[in-house]
């Protein structure tokens, strides 16, 4: 199946089943491999917009004490159930606000972060390592022991070099490709399981 007839395919499920977008089946595929809701009970998603992985969320968190919480700069259409934060990933009142709603520690943080693509492949990478390292900065702050972590990531040439340092917080780190991805894009999923409790998160100098 060539690339837009893929991503036909993927839009047009996401319709018929209710999905505000095809991203929700990066998500189904990744739970289906790793099983990351498992005993997750306070979930953080950033970069939410427009919702489609809050509302995955929501299936997969079948406990009645379940608390969600979704951030995005971007305004995002009410789903119940659901805290909503319109603000941005590096805002510094944002980890309190947080932590405010989940009342505890988080056991699963996952961000789906990426940002307007210029075409211009080395900004646009650059871009988006650093919204993955802001978003690993905030789960480290945010993440009981044991937690999960998901992050995008755009391979890069600092792809390597983020992948070290999550295994130096989390004993499970492996790369991931949903088959609903473009396979031409770079967009990759790290999947980072069981938090060590290091909360030493990454230095401003290194953003």
């Amino acid at each position: 199946m060539g690339k837009w007839k893929r991503t036909e395919a993927y839009r047009k499920r996401a319709r018929e089943a209710g999905y505000r977008s095809r991203a929700a089946y990066k998500l189904l595929e990744i739970e289906e491999q790793f099983s990351i809701f498992k005993h997750a009970k306070r979930i953080v998603d950033f970069c939410s917009a427009p919702g489609s992985w809050l509302q995955v969320i929501k299936e997969c968190c079948k406990t009645p004490d379940c608390s969600i919480v979704g951030i995005d700069i971007n305004y995002i259409k009410p789903l119940s159930g659901v805290h909503l934060i319109q603000r941005s990933i590096d805002d510094p009142r944002l980890k309190s606000q947080i932590l405010e709603l989940i009342q505890k520690p988080a056991n699963l943080v996952l961000s789906d972060c990426s940002p307007k693509l210029t075409g211009k492949k080395t900004i646009d990478r650059e871009r988006q390592i650093w919204q993955a390292k802001m978003s690993l900065q905030l789960a480290l702050q945010l993440l009981e022991k044991n937690g999960h972590f998901v992050t995008k990531v755009f391979q890069s040439g600092e792809f390597r070099d983020f992948i070290t340092h999550v295994k130096q917080h989390f004993s499970f780190v492996k790369t991931f490709k949903p088959k609903s991805s473009f396979q031409r894009s770079s967009e990759m999923y790290l999947i980072a399981k069981h938090f060590q409790g290091k909360q030493n998160p990454i230095s401003q100098d290194a953003l």
